[in-house]
């Protein structure tokens, strides 16, 4: 039977300040009345059952998922003891669905993108579903549109379909200078969409990741027992942080691509907005009360009246006890900073 699960564990440090440790930004509502979680579980709700829907977090965003979506039921909320990365979530959420369903079919959704073109994207899952009933592990690739450089990137390989591909080459975040050439030569932008067999997931988390395979499996066999927490804490201490692209993805002979025509955004950094909101006759894009005078190309979100007078290209973000004023040049160093301020004992409590 098909599954999802949706991944909502992350920090979303380039979004600071508005989004913090303890509210990050797949909770966060600024693309209107709904957060980042809210939207990607209407879409796959379109496409599986809310039974068969679960989402992966950390225990301290209980509260948050069931304020957000208080419809989902307990046996569909798993919960992290630790961050660990993408590898230990999706391995998780794997435990459980296999112990509902041994032939169980998941598929992987990031919480925090913005897809628009609802049905070709409902078409596209459709299809990777299907394929992923052959024992591919299917991931979906995107026609790039830039030289974005905060994004993965994957070659091609040999076609094996229509609109589908083996893989040959993962690439993560390149500078400008590569991302231009990858383009070029006709990489895709990789989704962080995954549709596989719970059963062919596992296979090849025991052949990449052996000590991963034997803590999962130990956890697996706790789940519905008393001594379950107790094992996943246990369990989660002996854990690195890895990537399930760095740990499998990159390393497996299972993995298909398959072109999306989804129009697709990982709103990870400022600049998405951009791409998504209206833009005034400048080029600002505006979320506040504001008076902007001879000024360009300007992301302007705040929580207060702003009057901005003669800049160009400069990200504002104002809340309740932080601001953030970064050009755009600089945007990819300000999860450098947010990392070193955590080390700070004087600002860590603006994270």
């Amino acid at each position: 039977m098909e599954y999802a699960c949706i991944l909502s564990g992350g920090s979303g440090l380039r979004l600071w300040p508005k989004s913090r440790k303890a509210f990050p930004k797949q909770f966060l509502k600024l693309f209107g009345d709904k957060s980042f979680l809210e939207m990607t579980y209407d879409r796959i709700k379109k496409i599986l059952p809310q039974d068969r829907i679960f989402i992966v977090t950390h225990i301290n965003y209980r509260s948050h998922l069931k304020l957000l979506l208080p419809q989902v039921k307990d046996e569909n909320l798993v919960f992290e003891p630790e961050q660990k990365e993408t590898l230990a979530c999706i391995a998780l959420v794997c435990m459980h669905v296999l112990k509902k369903d041994p032939d169980s079919i998941l598929g992987v959704f990031p919480s925090d993108h913005f897809i628009s073109n609802i049905e070709k994207f409902e078409s596209a899952m459709k299809k990777g579903y299907e394929l992923a009933k052959k024992d591919h592990i299917v991931c979906f690739g995107i026609l790039p549109t830039r030289a974005e450089t905060n994004y993965g990137y994957i070659k091609r390989g040999k076609k094996i379909g229509e609109g589908l591909f083996l893989t040959e080459r993962f690439i993560e975040k390149p500078d400008s200078k590569k991302a231009k050439y990858l383009i070029k030569s006709g990489y895709l932008w990789n989704s962080g969409i995954y549709i596989f067999k719970v059963s062919t997931f596992l296979r090849e988390l025991k052949r990449y990741m052996p000590h991963y395979y034997d803590i999962f499996m130990r956890i697996f066999s706790a789940i519905s027992n008393e001594n379950y927490i107790e094992e996943l804490k246990k369990g989660y201490k002996l854990l690195e942080k890895v990537s399930v692209d760095k740990a499998i993805m990159e390393k497996t002979k299972k993995l298909v691509v398959c072109i999306s025509e989804f129009e697709w955004d990982d709103v990870g950094t400022w600049s998405a907005f951009e791409r998504i909101l209206r833009k005034d006759e400048n080029g600002n894009v505006i979320k506040t009360e504001a008076i902007v005078s001879e000024s360009k190309n300007c992301i302007i979100f705040s929580d207060k009246f702003v009057m901005a007078l003669g800049i160009k290209d400069i990200i504002l973000v104002s809340v309740e006890d932080a601001i953030l004023i970064c050009h755009k040049s600089k945007e990819r160093e300000i999860k450098d900073i947010i990392q070193g301020i955590a080390l700070n004992e004087k600002y860590k409590r603006f994270l």
